[in-house]
């Protein structure tokens, strides 16, 4: 695989950026319930090593360690509330963790008073907790005794595959594939991929730049087009889901076509 040097530097520091204070997305819902369950399925959402902070009425900070779609622990600093310092920084093994049911009942009672809840997404520090350990969004729901929580049951990179084995070279010159800092996949000739990995550089950068602004909900999948219009030119779609994606160098009178075979893909 060629070295996209420049385009994998761009990657690792857009993976390490932090968010601004200010910028950081709500977490939805109405009620402590409401609230709890929404925090579940943000950890279902979360593939990378995270550091995900919920900052409750812009008072209290809740520090959360997750990966690999798994709770791993309450960080330091812990929230100013009875309890919170005695579960800072214990690892949660699993969904039976008996740290799991006093964690729940520690958020419920921040949650209790919530008017607003903003998150903000920052790097874990490597080598913190295995990647391995955590609860799941199942267990939280039992561990927490919440509704059903909904999660995604194919695989981001599951879906990212399927969308990559559909484009023919009838729609695309190139692609490369995405997976947190490392370009993992690619197809199409030298030249096409080296012109390819430095527009995705440049795109990147500006995008991630703006991503809180654009995408304040914090979808699960999306997809950017820009096309010139002319068909007989390239046009640039970039897929996102769960931590992987795609730059696809598409024929622009195939780009919309791609773009929608991409929101059923991921609809299903």
């Amino acid at each position: 695989m060629s070295d996209f040097a420049r385009l994998e530097n761009v990657l690792v520091k857009l993976r390490q950026r932090e968010t601004a204070p200010g910028e950081g997305r709500r977490l939805r819902g109405n009620g402590a319930e409401a609230l709890m369950t929404s925090l579940a399925i943000e950890i279902d959402e979360t593939i990378l090593p995270r550091r995900l902070v919920f900052t409750v009425n812009a008072d209290v900070e809740v520090h959360l360690a997750v990966a690999n779609r798994r709770l791993q622990a309450l960080l330091q600093p812990s929230p100013d509330v009875p309890g919170a310092s005695d579960l800072a920084d214990v690892a949660i093994t699993d969904g039976k963790s008996p740290a799991l049911v006093s964690l729940g009942e520690l958020l419920r009672r921040i949650f209790a008073e919530a008017t607003i809840v903003e998150i903000q997404s920052h790097r874990q520090i490597p080598g913190q907790f295995d990647a391995e350990i955590g609860a799941p969004a199942g267990g939280l729901a039992k561990a927490w005794k919440l509704e059903i929580v909904k999660t995604r049951v194919v695989k981001p990179e599951e879906i990212l595959t399927t969308f990559l084995e559909q484009i023919s070279d009838d729609f695309a010159e190139a692609w490369l594939r995405i997976e947190g800092e490392n370009v993992t996949d690619q197809l199409g000739n030298a030249d096409r991929l080296a012109a390819l990995g430095e527009q995705a550089a440049v795109f990147l950068d500006g995008y991630f730049g703006k991503y809180d602004t654009l995408f304040k909900d914090g979808p699960k999948a999306t997809a950017t087009l820009v096309s010139p219009g002319a068909a007989a030119e390239t046009a640039a779609l970039f897929v996102e889901i769960g931590g992987v994606s795609a730059f696809v160098a598409a024929k622009s009178g195939c780009a919309a076509a791609l773009a929608a075979n991409w929101q059923a893909i991921v609809a299903e």
